[in-house]
């Protein structure tokens, strides 16, 4: 687990030096043209770098081996970073209006640039090569915190491509309020990347179902010893993933072979999800037709 931990930070590192880079160049392509949509665009991409840094403290966190106090780990710190990050998104969206309003009441002519341009199509380059290479690793690596971060900054790909497309209006001479107006479609975008890395973490953080019942039916399918199964529960992160389950079996069967049924389960669904760290928690129980799901139910 440490390893993983390990190839999530290497990755927070380079995806931080890149979209700090971003940021960089598009809030001083925004201040040389008096761009709204630009600046809007550029403190986005701040938050992308914030979001790596959150990211880097929260898995600082998650790595943290079993404790005393934390008998199931710390993995859970990673969404806790997930959610700092969702906070930070709504709070910049509240600043992008409060500075759009005001540019709808002031409005102030952008001084666009070819230059300028060219900045903001190497950014986007940049943002859609960071978008996939973050979510493939976060994919890879089981991590709640990449997948976020990369929903973060695939929003940023389409807000930089609205913003690019409001410059190129403008300066064929249409209505300046089209630049204020844009930087309140980035909100939108902020706002749903902000609501997707919320449900997202959540989730996980309030302990929702991560196997399907029938999926661990299927399963167990091969056991014969298994007479029924009621009562299944899951529930962890991306990596680590806890079941517990009631398993009804002959009375008759020694405590020795039981024990041994227990770990076959364990065994068994462990093998069907290699990329997980699973624990099966099995309660052993007399069977009692009423209290069964059968695995084979008749039709």
């Amino acid at each position: 687990m440490n390893k993983i931990y390990a190839q999530i930070k290497k990755v927070l590192w380079w995806i931080l030096l890149a979209n700090l880079a971003v940021a960089i160049a598009k809030i001083l392509v925004g201040m040389s043209i008096n761009s709204t949509s630009v600046l809007a665009d550029g403190f986005h991409s701040v938050t992308d770098g914030s979001g790596n840094i959150v990211g880097l403290i929260g898995i600082a966190f998650a790595s943290k081996p079993v404790d005393q106090d934390h008998p199931y780990g710390h993995a859970k710190y990673e969404m806790l970073g997930s959610l700092i990050i969702a906070a930070v998104l709504v709070f910049l969206s509240f600043e992008i209006v409060l500075e759009a309003y005001s540019k709808f009441m002031n409005p102030v002519t952008p001084n666009i640039s070819a230059l300028s341009l060219i900045v903001m199509v190497s950014t986007l380059a940049i943002n859609l090569f960071v978008t996939i290479i973050e979510h493939k690793e976060g994919v890879r690596l089981g991590s709640t915190i990449l997948t976020s971060d990369a929903m973060h900054t695939r929003s940023d790909v389409f807000v930089t491509i609205g913003v690019i497309i409001s410059l190129v209006m403008v300066k064929l001479g249409l209505p300046i309020w089209i630049d204020p107006l844009v930087s309140l479609v980035v909100v939108a975008f902020i706002l749903k990347a902000a609501y997707g890395i919320f449900s997202d973490s959540s989730k996980i953080l309030l302990d929702s179902k991560v196997i399907e019942e029938e999926e661990i039916l299927r399963i167990l399918k091969p056991l014969p010893q298994i007479k029924g199964v009621h009562d299944i529960r899951s529930r962890g992160t991306k990596q680590y993933v806890f079941i517990d389950m009631h398993i009804l079996m002959d009375d008759r069967m020694p405590l020795n072979e039981s024990h041994e049924l227990a770990h076959q389960i364990e065994q068994l669904i462990q093998d069907n999800y290699s990329d997980l760290m699973v624990q099966v928690i099995t309660h052993m129980e007399p069977y009692l037709e009423e209290m069964s799901v059968e695995l084979n139910p008749k039709e």
